[in-house]
């Protein structure tokens, strides 16, 4: 194995486990605001529900675009000729 395709598998690694993160906070968000729906809080706190969306929304799409273009980063990562 190069150099290059090693660093392709750790960034489609890294880029898994940051789509996973913004699932688990997609999914933690979504119960959050059923909870607050059904049941809010007597301080009208919503904040936390905002936060999981605030990082699960922006980590996934980060997450997938890496994970889709592993190679377009590895190349610029690796360039050939110079």
């Amino acid at each position: 194995m190069k150099p290059s395709d090693i660093f392709g598998i750790v960034v489609r690694t890294i880029a898994f486990g940051v789509i996973i993160y913004g699932l688990w906070n997609l999914v933690g968000g979504c119960d959050n605001f059923i909870e607050n729906l059904l049941e809010p809080d007597t301080e009208g706190q919503y904040a936390s529900t905002f936060s999981y969306f605030a990082f699960g929304v922006p980590s996934f799409l980060f997450g997938t675009l890496c994970f889709f273009l592993a190679d377009w980063v590895v190349k610029l990562a690796y360039r050939e000729g110079l």
